[in-house]
């Protein structure tokens, strides 16, 4: 699965890339990144600054508290699934 990153990335368009072979793996443009430095960045978006008025943070976390793992989409998998949209446009 890909996803093109438009709202304020730069350059407009960078994909991000997930395979479902090796899920270790995240492209991000032309960086090639393991999931766990990933997650870390993650976190250490989420947690290295004070919170500020209508912080878009607050809403990816409500995003992720709302997952549930769900049937896969290939034969006996599983996945995560979420209702509620990370970032509200």
């Amino acid at each position: 699965m890909s996803l093109g990153l438009d709202l304020g990335t730069k350059p407009a368009g960078t994909m991000i890339k997930t395979f479902g072979l090796n899920p270790e793996v995240i492209f991000l443009g032309n960086l090639e990144i393991s999931l766990k430095d990933f997650l870390y960045a993650a976190h250490y978006v989420l947690t290295n600054t004070d919170l500020v008025l209508n912080d878009q943070r607050l809403q990816f976390l409500e995003c992720v508290k709302s997952m549930e793992i769900v049937s896969g989409y290939n034969t006996g998998g599983k996945r995560l699934k979420t209702s509620v949209l990370p970032i509200k446009a």
